[in-house]
């Protein structure tokens, strides 16, 4: 599923045409237009979360470039001299996990995630594993749903692109490089989710500042703050399990 497929627009396409073909396609699928239908929702915001990536310069020629690889990966995948095994990384691009977040498939993730669990039991039991893949898919619901964190997550999976293509400097047998790397890529991805629940609370903090200090000034009472501490989508347990396993790649720039 390419972001250009979605749009119906072609690779050369102007921004000028990126919005015109948006325009038309949400006009076809905007749920609250006739003729409904029960998919409208999810296709438009699949839409939106597209053009928010492809309508700014800097993100669409990264996206161009990422989507470019994953394609010469997938070639050179299917070339018998390269091992399955030793090409998959490469394709464990942000193409592909961007492709997976909009289908809402994850199967890379989960991989990685089935791999860890085998190798680190202790750290990726199987509740936590699911406790991880409910939060990917709330994740999802999250940044489709309004467009606030399209460009965040955007962000996010460039940076797991670019732990990715560390594959490139391993050789075929270097099992214990290989495990490192799939446990940092691991980490890197599972800090999208960590980074998003902390913009929204964040958000809903300075909202709760602003609101606060105009009553304030107007001589009333502060609204209370509990809408600061329920604000997120990750429950506790699954924001100190995810801190736990992620890290300093939760926190510093790869």
């Amino acid at each position: 599923m390419q972001l250009y497929r979605i749009l119906g627009a072609p690779r050369t396409s102007s921004a000028i045409d990126i919005r015109r073909h948006y325009l038309d396609r949400s006009k076809i699928c905007h749920p609250d237009k006739p003729p409904f239908h029960p998919d409208s929702t999810s296709a438009f915001q699949r839409l939106a979360f597209t053009y928010e990536i492809l309508k700014t310069p800097s993100s669409r020629r990264t996206y161009d470039r990422a989507s470019s690889r994953s394609t010469s990966s997938t070639t050179a995948s299917t070339n018998p001299s390269i091992g399955a095994e030793h090409a998959y990384p490469y394709r464990a691009t942000a193409q592909t996990l961007l492709d997976e977040f909009l289908s809402g498939d994850f199967g890379t993730v989960r991989a990685w995630l089935a791999t860890a669990h085998q190798r680190y039991p202790h750290w990726f039991s199987g509740p936590v594993v699911r406790s991880i893949e409910r939060g990917l898919v709330r994740l999802r619901e999250v940044t489709l749903s309004s467009r606030t964190y399209a460009q965040l997550v955007w962000d996010e999976l460039r940076r797991v692109g670019r732990v990715a293509r560390r594959f490139r400097d391993l050789r075929a047998l270097d099992v214990l490089g290989r495990a490192r790397v799939t446990l940092q890529l691991v980490r890197v991805t599972l800090a999208i989710p960590m980074r998003v629940d902390r913009a929204q609370k964040r958000r809903a903090e300075q909202r709760w500042r602003a609101k606060s200090a105009g009553l304030q000034a107007a001589g009333l009472s502060p609204p209370p703050a509990a809408a600061v501490s329920t604000a997120g989508f990750l429950n506790e347990r699954v924001v100190r399990v995810l801190e736990f396993i992620v890290g300093d790649a939760g926190k510093d720039e790869i």
